[in-house]
C-alpha cells in the first residue's frame, strides 16, 4: 500500500482507533436545519442554480464569519446536507456559516482545460456562489473552507486545482480526481487536507476506483510538487476516528495534510467542522512565521 507519509502514520492510526467507532455515525438526520430565507423556500439563487446557507444562530449580525462550503456526494442535494443537523451544529459551534451548493442532476462535473465535462460550467457556478455569499454576509477571508464528500470531494479537488484562490483551505473527504490526475494545476498553491478510509471500496485510496477515481496519493504527490514540499518537517496529530500528518515545511508556505482511518466510504458528521479547526491552526502558524 502506497502512503504519502508511509511510516509513522500507521502508529497514530493504531492509537486513534483504540476508541470505539459508534454505529450510525455516518451523515444522517431527520429534520432540516435552519436556513437563511434568501428567496422563497430558503434558496439563495445564483447564475447556474442555487445554494442553501445558515449562519450560527447566535451570530451578532456584524462580526466576520468563517465559512464552510460543503459539496454533497453523488445524487445528493443541499436539502439532504441540511438534514444532517449534527454536521451543521458542529459548524455553528465554531462560529461559522454553513453553505451547501447544488449539483445539477446530483452530479458534479469536472472542470479545467481539456478536462471539463459537458453541462453547467462548474467553475463559474462556484464563483457565483462565493460572490453571492460575500455579498450577503461579512466573511473572514482567512477562514474560507471548501469541503465535500465522495463526488463532492472530487469537486473540491477540482476547485483547488483550477480556482484555488476562491478558498483559503480545501478539505475533501473520500473523493479525489476522476478519470485522470492533472499533470499540473494552473491555480496557485493551496492548503489542502484529505481524509480517506483505507478500506474504501467506492473510491479506493491507492488504486483506480470502481467509478474511475484516481489514486489519492497521485493527487497528493501533485500538490507536494506544486507546494514545493521537501521531505521532513511533518506535524502529526490524532483525532477521534483518524490520524493525520501535515507537511508544513513547503516552499509555498502552505500546508498539505493526509488523514487516514481504517474504515470504508464514510463521513461522520464532525469531520467537516474539524477541517475548519485544521485551517485555523494552519493560518495561525502562517501568521507566526511572518
Amino acid at each position: 500500500m502506497r502512503l504519502l507519509f508511509p511510516r509513522s502514520l500507521s502508529l497514530l492510526l493504531l492509537s486513534a482507533f483504540c476508541l470505539v467507532w459508534p454505529p450510525g455515525s455516518a451523515a444522517s438526520g431527520e429534520t432540516p436545519g435552519e436556513k437563511v430565507d434568501c428567496d422563497q423556500g430558503g434558496r439563495c439563487t445564483v447564475a447556474g442554480g442555487y445554494y442553501l446557507a445558515s449562519p450560527p444562530p447566535d451570530w451578532d449580525g456584524v462580526s466576520k464569519l468563517p465559512v464552510i462550503v460543503y459539496f454533497h456526494g453523488w445524487n445528493g442535494s443541499p436539502e439532504g446536507a441540511f438534514r444532517n443537523r449534527a454536521m451543521i451544529r458542529s459548524v455553528h459551534a465554531r462560529g461559522a456559516l454553513f453553505a451547501a451548493p447544488w449539483a445539477q442532476t446530483g452530479y458534479w462535473r469536472q472542470i479545467g482545460e481539456g478536462r471539463a465535462e459537458g453541462g453547467r460550467d462548474e467553475k463559474a457556478y462556484v464563483e457565483a456562489v462565493m460572490a453571492d455569499i460575500r455579498a450577503r454576509w461579512p466573511i473572514d477571508d482567512a477562514l474560507t473552507l471548501a469541503s465535500g464528500f465522495s463526488r463532492g470531494a472530487s469537486m473540491v479537488w477540482n476547485v483547488a486545482c483550477y480556482a484555488g484562490d476562491l478558498f483559503s483551505g480545501y478539505a475533501p473527504i473520500a473523493g479525489g480526481f476522476w478519470r485522470s490526475t492533472p499533470e499540473d494545476c494552473p491555480s496557485s498553491p493551496v492548503n489542502l487536507r484529505h481524509i480517506h478510509g483505507l478500506k474504501d471500496r467506492v473510491v479506493a485510496y491507492d488504486a483506480v476506483g470502481v467509478y474511475n477515481s484516481m489514486p489519492i496519493p497521485d493527487g497528493l504527490d501533485l500538490y507536494r510538487r506544486i507546494n514545493g514540499c521537501a521531505p521532513g518537517e511533518i506535524r502529526r496529530s490524532a483525532y477521534r476516528r483518524y490520524a493525520c500528518e501535515d507537511r508544513t515545511g513547503c516552499q509555498s508556505g502552505k500546508t498539505l495534510s493526509i488523514c487516514l482511518h481504517p474504515r470504508g466510504h464514510s463521513i461522520p458528521a464532525e469531520w467537516v467542522a474539524e477541517g475548519l479547526d485544521w485551517l485555523r491552526t494552519v493560518q495561525n502558524g502562517a501568521t507566526e512565521r511572518r
